[in-house]
């Protein structure tokens, strides 16, 4: 009877750590035949990831707990997922004394409200910030900061995969 036991205690230590490792994995909100392109930690504890199907026939936005996505987006993964989102950029060279500046984002529109996925760069005050930004109108938005030193990734690999976008949100 004692061997069953522990038998059976060492099954569940076994099964718990294939879970716990199975979470972690998770967390990264990135499926088997997706590639990373960028993700962020939160202040919140929360985290963003944006993903590409390895084939390019969709990219996708998720944002959530370790344990649960709280929005992914968009639902239907498809080739038309890339006219969905847009990114926009700003570049300005020249050093701390030309206030060199690199300013990437993001966005997309869900449900009538916009998220910006952003990462900027201000050499004059060497300040590197990254974050979502929810407008749900203009006078409505809210600012989740990102911890910059979590950053996986880059936006501005996107630039030539969704639609351009002209607007800066700095």
């Amino acid at each position: 009877m004692k061997y069953i036991i522990v038998l059976f205690l060492l099954v569940q230590v076994n099964v718990f750590a294939q879970e716990n490792k199975l979470i972690s994995q998770e967390a990264n909100y990135q499926l088997k035949n997706e590639q990373l392109v960028y993700q962020l930690k939160m202040k919140n504890g929360k985290q963003l990831s944006v993903c590409i199907d390895k084939n390019e026939n969709y990219i996708v936005y998720r944002y959530g707990s370790k344990n649960k996505i709280e929005l992914e987006y968009p639902k239907e993964k498809n080739l038309s997922s890339f006219d969905m989102f847009e990114y926009s950029e700003y570049k300005r060279g020249g050093g701390t004394q030309n206030s060199a500046m690199e300013l990437t984002y993001l966005a997309f529109t869900n449900n009538g409200i916009k998220y910006v996925i952003y990462d900027t760069y201000f050499s004059e005050v060497d300040k590197l910030e990254a974050g979502i930004k929810v407008k749900e109108s203009e006078t409505n938005i809210t600012d989740l900061k990102g911890l910059t030193k979590s950053r996986k990734g880059n936006l501005s690999d996107l630039k030539d995969k969704v639609k351009e976008g002209e607007e800066l949100y700095n």
